[in-house]
């Protein structure tokens, strides 16, 4: 009788192995090969489950972004306006070992957009995301009255985006010399400077 292959778990075995990969190696050194002899397994069981490296970083990405995704709702549901604001750029920043490895994969993908297509456009979709859901509590804010009701949220959105990833970049290059009390301080401060009187 022929032995039962659990393609999920093979699947997630493959995942962890290239996420690790990419935090311990980098990106660059992370390969198909590499990533099938870490798993245990050869080369020929990755590629049935994966066509190419990008589509292997795609699945790394989705689980990582899966985590975010769920604590960033449930900061945006528990909470409204600048509650609900503040509560999801928190789950947005590096300020702990497990969102940190989630930026350096971010980091990867910034890196690996520039030399391919589909890279490119999955970075775009995941700003596409980020920026809605900015926009959307943004929006519940000067519904609120927190904000005026001329305050231009797309451009609000993208100033955010903008700032969280300085804040992010400089954090993973300060190499442990940020604290995140200091990212919080920071992020504090500019929020105090959009929402005057907060």
């Amino acid at each position: 009788m022929p032995k039962q292959v659990d393609h999920d778990a093979r699947r997630k075995d493959f995942i962890a192995a290239a996420h690790d990969s990419i935090l311990e190696e980098g990106l660059a050194k992370t390969t198909i090969r590499s990533v099938a002899k870490r798993a245990g397994y050869t080369t020929g069981a990755l590629v049935h489950y994966f066509v190419d490296k990008d589509e292997l970083i795609k699945q790394v990405l989705e689980e990582n972004g899966k985590r975010v995704r769920l604590r960033m709702q449930s900061a945006q549901h528990s909470q409204q306006g600048f509650a609900a604001l503040r509560g999801v750029l928190l789950e947005a920043l590096p300020t702990d070992k497990v969102s940190g490895a989630s930026w350096r994969i971010w980091l990867a993908l910034w890196y690996h957009s520039e030399e391919s297509t589909s890279m490119r456009q999955e970075e775009r979709r995941r700003y596409k995301e980020w920026l809605g859901r900015l926009g959307e509590i943004l929006n519940q804010s000067v519904d609120l009255g927190e904000l005026p009701k001329s305050t231009d949220v797309k451009a609000e959105a993208k100033m955010l985006v903008a700032f969280l990833d300085g804040l992010g970049v400089q954090y993973l290059m300060a190499n442990g010399r940020t604290s995140s009390q200091q990212l919080e301080a920071m992020l504090d401060k500019y929020l105090s400077r959009l929402y005057v009187g907060d």
